[in-house]
């Protein structure tokens, strides 16, 4: 490539609990043309410089003193720490395995590098994120780079989404911070609205696959699991209506995970009322949702759902 790659605008963080390899890794980087490169050793570290200021690029280990850096990326990626889930992330290691690397792009990364790696390579992949980095996919559980060698086609298929490259706007000379954040905001809440919808699915789909068991007495630990991920997905979706066009089905949200965990309460015996009610909270959340995608009409539809759906048993 003949363009001349400006890495001395770059605020880089690295990441290593090894004094010896953040030294050289220090080197390279600086002989690259990087200058502004901040260190750390542990995920707690990596907590405390995002939450400080937001890097436009990490590069870390995957094995970290208090954990691998999974939850981490993966905490990044749902906007749960810091104000860019953008931010590229390269995950080096020095044992590799076929589990690992589906860890590690699984969490989100924008991509695994095995050490030793030579100069060459790291500037290599950095160079790919800065000029050819991969659009984001929004799933229920799942944010982060299009991996996909051939998108689904139909209704329910997931739309790649163009995110800001921080990265590649550094390099370019853009320093005005506000606008950059302006565009990270914008993003985020269209990434935000994404996955809100992509919860409805899934908060449907899970509905279905509790209530089969029951209806084939088949009650057993995988169908806890899915009341588990029923809670969780929902308490996610809680987080993401806040200040939403959405918010008005936070009643909803929370109608379902009072109705999951009373299943999980009475799991061998449940009662008939909580499985009559918990596909109809989980259809009037779908209902909500498409209506309110397709044609704006929101707050009198949405509780309207709400107190037919509420009206069988006082659950809020």
């Amino acid at each position: 490539m003949n363009t001349r790659t400006f890495y001395d605008r770059v605020d880089l963080l690295l990441v290593s609990p090894r004094t010896q390899n953040t030294a050289s890794l220090k080197q390279t980087l600086a002989d690259l043309d990087f200058r502004e490169i901040r260190t750390a050793s542990s995920n707690e570290e990596i907590i405390m410089a995002i939450e400080t200021r937001p890097p436009d690029l990490m590069i870390t280990e995957f094995e970290l003193p208090d954990g691998d850096v999974r939850q981490t990326v993966r905490d990044i990626r749902h906007h749960q720490m810091g104000t860019n889930p953008f931010m590229s992330i390269i995950v080096t290691t020095w044992q590799p395995s076929e589990s690992l690397v589906h860890q590690v792009l699984d969490a989100g990364a924008d991509d695994l590098l095995i050490q030793p790696a030579s100069r060459g390579q790291l500037a290599k992949r950095i160079e790919t994120l800065v000029y050819n980095r991969k659009p984001f996919v929004v799933t229920s559980s799942y944010i982060g780079p299009d991996r996909r060698s051939t998108p689904r086609i139909g209704k329910q298929a997931v739309q790649p989404v163009t995110v800001p490259n921080i990265l590649h706007s550094k390099v370019m000379g853009e320093e005005n911070t506000a606008s950059l954040q302006r565009m990270v905001d914008a993003a985020t809440a269209k990434v935000n609205l994404n996955k809100i919808i992509r919860n409805g699915i899934q908060i449907g789909f899970l509905t279905k696959q509790i209530l089969a068991a029951y209806e084939k007495e088949t009650a057993d630990a995988p169908q806890m699991g899915h009341l588990h991920d029923l809670i969780d997905i929902v308490e996610d979706s809680i987080r993401r209506v806040q200040t939403t066009k959405y918010e008005p089905i936070t009643k909803l949200f929370k109608a379902i995970i009072a109705v999951a965990q009373n299943l999980e309460k009475a799991f061998d015996a449940p009662e008939e009322k909580d499985l009559q009610l918990l596909p109809e909270l989980a259809m009037s959340v779908h209902l909500a949702l498409k209506d309110e995608d397709q044609n704006g009409e929101a707050t009198d539809q949405i509780s309207e759902a709400i107190s037919e759906a509420l009206s069988h048993k006082d659950v809020a």
